[in-house]
């Protein structure tokens, strides 16, 4: 669930659409083709045989989370500071059809009054739906068509709360799910991503809703040792909407701005400790502005494991993003908001599949001086459980 944050620099400023309603065109298509791939699917993860029950896979992944926040934190309060909750059920299968080809399909179903905007919504939204074509060998190769993961950036990799050791997200960029076509090469020491999507690398809590247009996105990681790995990544392409041209003058459209972002990534893990880490650059075409927006994000997050079943983890991260949005008539602005959080919280394995979660997170943010009540310090309390399991375990074909 991504809920449109409030803009961090006017009290009221013309607010993005929520994700839910950025979904909502097509949803209804997208939900029937992605049932009717997810029974496909499972009618193969049911078969008794020994030979299915290897090819074929039916999971799931339940969220139930409880928040407790200020309202006052434009980055941090939940349902206006009141106390909340949010719930999630994720449902995925995959199959392999043919040596090397395989299928993906996830659907989510979310409802509940924990997120960051005055509305909340429930949905149901099919989040994932590829085929993949992988090599073998020492040296791989991989195609990946349809609605996939970003695939750049660290933390994409790891959003689901079963590998997420916190309950928050970095403050940096959403996760989405755009379509797209992915190709990559994993080598013993090094891997490559070529990539073409239609949605941007963007925060959709400081932009308009972006309209889908294909985009190149490049990264390239090293593996020097077991354990460690550096990345880069880059990527370019519009990033403003149909709904843009309203305010923009007689003349110029969303397809004339542009932005483009890189940035970097470290992985690195021994023993009982890992951590993870990202810097991303951006630099953004705002309408009536010479000089291009720019933006600079990073967050670092430590994890340690105590015991099998308990461990620590913490995320400090800082956002100096532009945030780009019509004022009035065809004026905008592109102004930055510099803030910097940090979430820290623990972990427990209480039964094989299901962790409990609790962390806090704090936020301090830059603004001039007088304009401090604007956007104040705030906090947020979680705790959350979630509970991946396989569908196959729970309801077993009689003999």
């Amino acid at each position: 669930m991504r809920c449109a944050r409030r803009s961090p620099i006017s009290p009221r400023p013309p607010e993005p659409a929520p994700p839910a309603a950025r979904r909502s065109r097509g949803a209804a298509a997208a939900a029937r083709a992605g049932a009717a791939l997810l029974l496909a699917l499972a009618a193969g993860a049911a078969a008794p045989d020994a030979v299915a029950q290897e090819r074929w896979l039916l999971q799931g992944l339940l969220d139930a989370q409880y928040w407790n926040t200020d309202g006052g934190s434009r980055l941090l309060a939940r349902n206006e500071g009141d106390r909340s909750g949010y719930g999630n059920l994720r449902l995925w299968a995959a199959g392999d059809f043919a040596p090397g080809l395989q299928g993906f399909a996830m659907a989510s179903a979310y409802s509940g009054d924990a997120c960051t905007s005055d509305v909340c919504d429930s949905d149901i939204d099919l989040e994932q739906a590829w085929l993949r074509y992988t090599t073998t060998g020492t040296s791989r190769f991989m195609v990946e068509a349809g609605r996939i993961l970003t695939p750049i950036g660290d933390f994409p990799k790891r959003y689901l709360s079963s590998t997420n050791p916190l309950i928050d997200v970095p403050s940096d960029y959403s996760v989405d799910y755009p379509e797209g076509i992915k190709l990559g090469g994993f080598f013993p020491h090094a891997d490559v991503t070529v990539a073409a999507v239609n949605l941007p690398l963007y925060a959709d809590w400081y932009a308009p809703q972006p309209a889908k247009s294909y985009r190149p996105m490049l990264g390239a990681g090293w593996t020097p040792m077991v354990g460690l790995r550096f990345a880069a990544f880059a990527t370019q392409g519009t990033y403003l909407g149909e709904q843009a041209d309203a305010s923009l003058p007689t003349g110029e459209s969303w397809q004339d701005f542009d932005q483009s972002a890189y940035g970097m990534e470290v992985q690195f893990s021994r023993g009982h400790f890992e951590l993870h880490g990202q810097l991303t650059l951006s630099a953004y075409e705002a309408p009536g502005f010479a000089e291009r927006a720019r933006g600079k994000t990073y967050w670092v997050e430590p994890r340690y494991t105590f015991t099998p079943r308990l461990y620590a983890a913490l995320r400090v991260g800082q956002n100096d993003y532009p945030y780009i949005m019509p004022i009035y008539g065809t004026t905008w602005i592109a102004s930055n908001s510099r803030v910097a959080d940090v979430e820290a919280g623990v972990g427990v394995n209480v039964l094989p599949g299901l962790i409990v979660k609790a962390s806090y997170r704090r936020d301090k943010w830059w603004v001039p001086t007088g304009l401090e009540s604007l956007l104040p310090a705030g906090h947020a309390f979680a705790v959350a459980a979630s509970w991946k399991f396989d569908l196959r375990d729970l309801v077993q074909t009689p003999h």
